[in-house]
């Protein structure tokens, strides 16, 4: 009655594609690293043979994976089959599914074709089903069979069809309309977040409860500030130390006499050029990334959809969400902004499965009615419990006594006084991260307050909390002060959030909110 059905053909090329840009990575590398006293010819022969041995191997290894990776869904269940040699067939409810993902690469689209991923709680490191290639019709279908309202007697969304079409009379007529009225919802949701060309329409979609768009201005501000330029000034630094045999000597006379006059000049100089550099391709390709980024809360799930050159659609459960994260990163912190971070539980074990980022920038201010309309469910605080005044001298001493070891040394070699400015900034961390420190109760939420560098607010309901613990160290127990931490289910080993030298009532307070003592 349910036909086992497989990928579009044209996953066989597109699988062959990606496998052999991964093998001929490698080979390139080690090309470049032994140019064969520039024999371009020579390179490019060996690089096209490899290619073409690898071919050899790569399609009809493609092939028998695309015969023999068969799938259908029907009755509540999704059944798969794979295995050239050894036959594996796993079948997976409909209420064990977590998530069904959408990602649309510039290739797929360009051939009018999506990838999908279906998750499951406790799924491991791979996705229950993964497809390659399909449709995009063939993935909505699939994503509504999994996801959308459960039909009559959980028939296949292809008999359902038939069948409501075939009924006769005006209740046959508002049968048809209530069964065919979740997939046109669901077709016109992912049409719009993966054609970025029909973004205005998505938010005239009356079934969305709550819709939030980033604007490109937000966008850049999003990237510029994101920080993702630290991590990319030593790529840019490694490439560039590759290619400065390659600069002419001419070039360089030329810098020190018309521009920087001194050797130590013209180093500052490159190293502000890599930081521009590397702060501009950051930005980019942030941008690049996170374009159209549109989140929308439907009912019990809330569905974010982004990305220029791969779009990708993700769908949460807000039973699977476990705390929100306000992050204020340290350099988005002057323009009043920050971003919202959700912790996840379930699904595979790649970080991106746990940690899904909700929204790329907020305004501070503008927090609190984000969350009133998106997450009604959490409530940011509008005061907080602050640490008590003789936990600051252990927020100064923890900053400070590390850099004492290495500044006291320092002070007998010539300029090593400098190092007192280390010092100085080593007290104004640690000044700030007291400062940071607080917690807030109400009825059925705790939030915790905290900073290492970036400045985060954990917003976590009770009856997501794993755990939860008050320790003391004796220095801590002489002051009366304790360390709150909660754990919540994010990962196959938790997350832990603390506050460190919180006073000794607040501990008790928390400690008696969580195990409902009066």
């Amino acid at each position: 009655m349910y036909d086992q059905k497989r990928q579009h053909p044209l996953m066989i090329p597109l699988a062959s594609l990606k496998s052999l840009l991964i093998f001929l990575a490698p080979i390139v590398l080690v090309l470049l690293q032994n140019p064969g006293d520039g024999n371009l010819a020579r390179n490019l022969l060996i690089l096209a043979g490899s290619a073409v041995a690898l071919l050899v191997v790569i399609l009809p290894l493609q092939v028998l994976s695309w015969a023999f990776y068969t799938y259908r869904y029907e009755a509540g269940y999704l059944h798969i089959k794979s295995g050239v040699i050894f036959k594996k067939e796993r079948s997976i409810k409909r209420e064990r599914v977590q998530t069904v993902n959408i990602r649309r690469g510039i290739f797929q689209r360009l051939l009018g074709l999506a990838s999908l991923q279906v998750e499951t709680a406790g799924g491991g490191s791979e996705s229950e089903l993964s497809l390659t290639a399909v449709t995009l019709e063939e993935a909505y279908n699939i994503k509504e069979s999994l996801e959308g309202p459960a039909v009559e007697n959980d028939l296949a969304p292809e008999e359902n069809a038939e069948k409501a079409a075939g009924e006769i009379g005006d209740e046959g007529v508002v049968r048809e309309e209530k069964e065919t009225a979740p997939r046109a919802g669901l077709k016109a949701l992912i049409d719009t977040a993966l054609k970025p060309g029909e973004q205005t329409r998505a938010g005239e979609d009356n079934q969305a409860e709550a819709t939030y768009r980033i604007t490109i201005p937000e966008l850049f501000i999003a990237g510029a500030t994101s920080g993702g330029f630290f991590v990319l000034f030593s790529v840019t630094g490694l490439i560039f130390s590759q290619a400065l045999p390659f600069i002419p000597d001419a070039f360089w006379e030329h810098l020190l006499d018309r521009v920087t006059s001194t050797a130590a000049g013209t180093v500052v100089l490159v190293v502000l050029v890599l930081l521009f550099l590397s702060w501009l391709i950051s930005s980019l390709a942030f941008m690049v990334q996170y374009a159209n980024f549109t989140l929308q809360r439907r009912q019990d799930r809330l569905q974010v959809t982004w990305g220029l050159i791969e779009q990708k659609q993700l769908t949460l459960n807000l039973n699977r969400l476990q705390a929100l994260v306000v992050h204020e990163g340290i350099l988005r912190q002057p323009f009043g902004r920050c971003a919202l971070v959700a912790e996840v539980a379930g699904g595979g074990s790649r970080e991106q499965n746990y940690i899904t980022l909700l929204f790329p920038l907020l305004r501070t201010d503008e927090l609190s009615h984000f969350l009133a309309r998106i997450l009604p469910e959490y409530r940011l605080p509008d005061t907080f419990v602050p640490l008590p005044g003789r936990a600051l001298r252990r927020y100064m001493f923890r900053a400070a006594a590390p850099l004492l070891l290495i500044i006291v040394p320092l002070q007998w070699i010539p300029y090593g006084w400098l190092s007192i400015s280390l010092l100085i900034l080593a007290l104004f961390w640690g000044y700030s991260r007291y400062r940071a420190g607080a917690t807030f109760l109400d009825d059925k939420q705790m939030t915790m307050k905290f900073r290492f560098v970036n400045r985060f607010r954990v917003l976590m309901l009770r009856n997501c909390i794993q755990a939860f613990q008050v320790s003391a160290n004796p220095f801590q127990r002489w002051r009366d002060l304790r360390t709150a931490r909660a754990w919540v289910l994010s990962s196959p080993s938790g997350k832990a959030f603390q506050v460190a030298d919180i006073d000794i009532e607040e501990a008790r307070h928390l400690w008696n909110w969580y195990s409902r003592q009066k």
